[in-house]
């Protein structure tokens, strides 16, 4: 995955199943220390979260890092992201256009080729999921976040806009690690899309 580089400072976070748990989050030689919460949101009712802001990082890595929990019986339960890189994230959202795939567009046999060259750019995609109340987090998975090969790029889970405006860049500026998220539909309108509190502030209703 790749996670946002400074001057931003990048969040992580995650479940637990009680509150007011401890959470030890290690990178770069680096703890950071936490405490579970309720979650905040009805989807969720039945779990704690935690939330960890890191440092602003300069340096692209790559990085481990480890979420560590202590369990009742005297052990740590232990989860490991290897490979974790700090650059750009971009959110690629829309409708018909921003949906369509690399392996639709022109000269897209030469595109998905050659994607193996960027294997600084990572890309993520959720799965269609329709819901009208805000959400903890996302239900399904497309594509899970994945380093830029033939086979990644070739799915239909990639959009071609989203792949090429990342890939410019990502060139322009120096092979910096770029994260790209799909998150498109075909034919939405931008009110499925908009928070329900800044529709009543415009006196929108759905």
């Amino acid at each position: 995955m790749v996670l946002q580089r400074a001057p931003q400072r990048a969040v992580i976070w995650g479940y637990t199943d009680a509150i007011n748990t401890p959470i030890i989050l290690t990178m770069d030689n680096k703890a950071y220390f936490t405490i579970s919460t309720a979650a905040t949101t009805a989807d969720s009712a039945n779990a704690s979260t935690w939330s960890v802001t890191l440092d602003a990082q300069t340096e692209e890595g790559p990085f481990q890092v480890k979420v560590t929990q202590p369990l009742a019986n005297g052990t740590l339960d232990t989860i490991t992201l290897n490979d974790v890189l700090f650059g750009d994230v971009w959110i690629c959202s829309g409708q018909s256009n921003m949906h369509f795939s690399v392996s639709k567009m022109f000269n897209a046999s030469i595109e998905i080729e050659n994607a193996y060259k960027y294997p600084k750019i990572r890309l993520f995609t959720p799965q269609y999921y329709v819901n009208y109340m805000p959400q903890e987090d996302i239900k399904y998975i497309a594509m899970n976040w994945s380093i830029a090969s033939n086979v990644s790029v070739g799915s239909p889970a990639v959009s071609a806009i989203c792949w090429l405006y990342g890939r410019m860049v990502h060139e322009a500026l120096g092979g910096r690690p770029i994260g790209l998220i799909r998150s498109s539909w075909s034919g939405t309108n931008i009110e499925i899309w908009t928070p329900p509190e800044v529709l009543r502030d415009c006196g929108v209703t759905r």
